[in-house]
């Protein structure tokens, strides 16, 4: 990190007094010139590469690795980054994969939707488990929620439940109509019965009306007080199929998120959703194997009848919220844990796996303290047990004392696919752009030391800490490391309302999540195990840094600065003359920005130089915005979406800038616009700062969004 007019200092020479906590050296830095191409990387607003960077950037690299082996201690390059080896040892000897395991299959065994009689089990699962490891503060938090009460932009969803559903086809026997064979059962299958299904009953022919979302696929098809087969999500269909043309019901075969390998298992049942607010009916899911047999049936014009019965509905309930902490000697100032509880049933490692992992790190550190192998940490360390999305943005608005005591949030979800099932790999990635922290570095360097740790042991069979599980593999874990993207609870600690930086650990992809096959069999123990440790290591490294940690905090930047050049030379170069000159200018003040980010830890640092601001002309480009205290909160919550709903009242068309594709990984255009007012840049900043972190787009657009934003009062002048 550099300090006033300098570059970033040196590390210390072999046998100068560090730091209390140590840098690692070995694991995190063998093989990084093999790796250094290979992983995502964390860009912002950030610092120019100079001129020919790429070309120079592996001799940089290998130069950079021979002085920091030369600065950490033999001892050190056997520690994990910012960590001592006992605490490495600790670590890494205490956690368990296998125990995790286990406690995914408990809690994969309930239908986990938010505010039901199975999202209650689950929670006093992981209650009674924090209870009999002797957290402290240990309680379900209960925020009320019946679809009239908001929470900043969240607008609460009442509790849904089911007790029965069944799907049955018939056939005819002595001219009647009877049951033949069960298609679906609730108590069998949950997931076969979409999320906010109704109370109701049909007997009736089955109609395919193709994707069932546009009026096209009706044409010349009469569905009224018939069953309809879509192939698209019930939502989508419910709307034109039952409030407008009088179906009875869904039958649903829409199928996972693209990836390689969509589409090739054919027995998979997807999770169905239908509207919480709009468009009341039921939907049942099916494999696509069951569709198409019905559609080649069909086709040849014979008559599919089915049976249906629901009951289910929604009442008013509340969002219930596990939490526990581990005191800090400081009780003001917290290091958090998050997931999400939430999902159906069996939701294996989404995200039974990240729920058992933070309940596992909970266990382990409340013993090592106990047994005196770690001391009481400095700061306090707080887990909590959310339903995605929605229960965090009500937790911040309700509690507000959660986010001025969290420091970090290092969030698990989806941790232990095992890749050759799942074909997915760990990523760990860090705050967006728009919010530079060296939480994000911290996260980064524990996954390469793992990540180093882990190929050593599958290319030689020796390593110091291989993180292995006795009931896993031996695989190398092969981590994404960098970068940020939305799609869950972290993207609302770290969205403009809050600011919290944070460290994102999970899998992606994953063939069988939101799907009948998201089971246990799937998980990697040793996956688990190595993902727990990347965010335990980090979490304990947060909760102890203090000032005598800066040179090792600042050798730790020096190799993350050198990853974030990289990409920064690469994107600058697909960017106009104009707009990489400005680039340029954004990278300097982005790594000042991680510089200055550890005053949030109560760390000293220098006054570091800021490049000059570019001037902007006259006109829209020259407003600045701030944002209106009184509204907290992503524009788009989950199962509800507050900017459409307000665009909506308001009459106003949704913005073009929400319509246009990121060019780079990373953040959307909307969220990372609106994280960027700050009541300092004016909006031709916003849109020069969007051009390198998500993509160019006019200035026009970025100042009709956020024109709209302030038409509905979320931003203001």
């Amino acid at each position: 990190m550099r300090g006033p007019g300098n570059s970033f200092p040196l590390p210390l020479s072999a046998g100068e007094e560090g730091p209390k906590r140590s840098l690692g050296g070995e694991g995190l830095y063998t093989g990084l010139s093999k790796t250094l191409t290979s992983h995502r990387f964390a860009v912002g607003p950030s610092s120019p590469a100079e001129s020919g960077r790429g070309v120079l950037l592996g001799s940089l690299a290998a130069f950079l690795l021979l002085l920091l082996l030369l600065a950490v201690p033999a001892e050190a390059q056997k520690a994990a980054p910012l960590l001592t080896s006992a605490e490495t040892e600790a670590l890494a000897s205490e956690i368990s994969g296998a125990s995790a395991k286990r406690t995914v299959q408990a809690l994969s065994l309930h239908h986990r939707m938010r505010g039901s009689e199975g999202y209650r089990a689950a929670a006093e699962v992981i209650r009674d488990r924090l209870r009999e490891y002797g957290l402290k503060e240990v309680d379900i938090l209960s925020l009320p929620a019946d679809g009239r009460i908001f929470y900043g932009t969240q607008r609460s969803r009442p509790a849904w439940n089911a007790s029965f559903a069944e799907l049955w086809e018939q056939r005819q026997e002595g001219g009647r109509w009877r049951d033949s064979e069960r298609i679906a059962s609730w108590a069998d299958q949950p997931i076969t019965l979409a999320q906010d299904s109704v109370s109701g009953r049909a007997e009736a022919e089955l109609v395919d009306v193709g994707t069932g979302s546009s009026a096209a696929d009706y044409a010349g098809k009469d569905v009224r007080g018939k069953l309809v087969l879509v192939s698209g999500q019930p939502e989508a269909a419910a709307k034109l199929a039952v409030t407008e043309r009088g179906a009875a019901g869904i039958v649903s075969w829409a199928q996972n998120q693209r990836s390689a390998w969509w589409g090739e298992d054919e027995s998979l049942i997807r999770w169905g959703h239908l509207s919480t607010w709009e468009d009341p009916t039921f939907a049942f899911m099916v494999s696509p194997a069951r569709a198409r047999a019905w559609q080649a049936r069909l086709a040849k014009g014979e008559t599919v009848r089915l049976r249906a019965q629901v009951k289910a509905g929604r009442t008013p309930g509340a969002y219930l919220i596990p939490t526990a902490i581990i005191p800090g000697q400081d009780r003001s100032k917290e290091i958090l844990f998050s997931c999400h509880l939430d999902h159906p049933s069996p939701g294996a490692n989404d995200n039974a796996s990240g729920c058992s992992g933070i309940l596992e790190i909970a266990r382990t550190f409340q013993r090592l303290i106990a047994e005196g192998r770690l001391p009481q940490p400095q700061r306090t360390l707080r887990f909590i047990w959310p339903c995605e999305i929605e229960c965090t943005i009500a937790l911040l608005n309700a509690r507000p004392e959660y986010a001025r005591r969290t420091l970090a949030t290092i969030h698990l979800d989806m941790i232990g696919g095992n890749s050759e099932i799942t074909k997915g790999a760990l990523g760990v990635e860090g705050s967006p752009p728009s919010l530079p922290s060296f939480v994000s570095g911290v996260g980064f360097a524990m996954a390469r030391w793992v990540d180093s740790q882990a190929l050593r042991f599958a290319e030689r069979g020796e390593a110091d800490y291989p993180l292995l599980d006795p009931e896993g593999t031996k695989s190398p874990l092969r981590a994404r490391i960098g970068g940020f993207s939305e799609g869950s609870d972290h993207q609302v600690w770290s969205e403009g309302s809050w600011r919290i930086p944070i460290i994102y650990v999970s899998d992606w992809p994953d063939i069988y999540i939101h799907t009948n096959k998201d089971v246990p069999g799937n998980l990697d123990s040793t996956k688990m195990k190595r993902a727990m440790f990347i965010a335990a290591a980090s979490a304990w490294a947060l909760a102890n840094v203090e000032q005598s940690d800066t040179p090792a905090l600042e050798r730790l930047q020096m190799i993350e600065a050198d990853f974030r050049s990289a990409e920064i030379s690469r994107r600058s170069g697909e960017l106009s003359d104009a707009d990489g000159a400005i680039a340029r200018l954004q990278h300097a003040n982005h790594e000042v920005a991680l510089e200055l980010s550890l005053q949030r830890f109560g760390l000293m640092v220098g006054e570091p130089e800021r490049e000059g601001v570019l001037s902007v002309s006259d006109g829209v480009g020259g407003i600045v915005y701030r944002r209106d205290p009184k509204l907290k909160g992503p524009m788009d919550g989950f199962g509800y979406s507050w900017l459409d709903d307000n665009l909506a009242k308001a009459g106003l068309e949704r913005p073009k800038l929400l319509a246009r594709e990121p060019a780079w990984d990373g953040p959307s255009f909307g969220y990372e616009a609106l994280n960027l007012v700050d009541g300092r840049r004016p909006v031709q900043q916003i849109r020069d700062e969007l051009a390198l972190s998500v993509g160019p787009a006019p200035v026009e657009e970025v100042a009709a969004y956020l024109a709209a934003l302030e038409r509905l009062g979320v931003i203001r002048r």
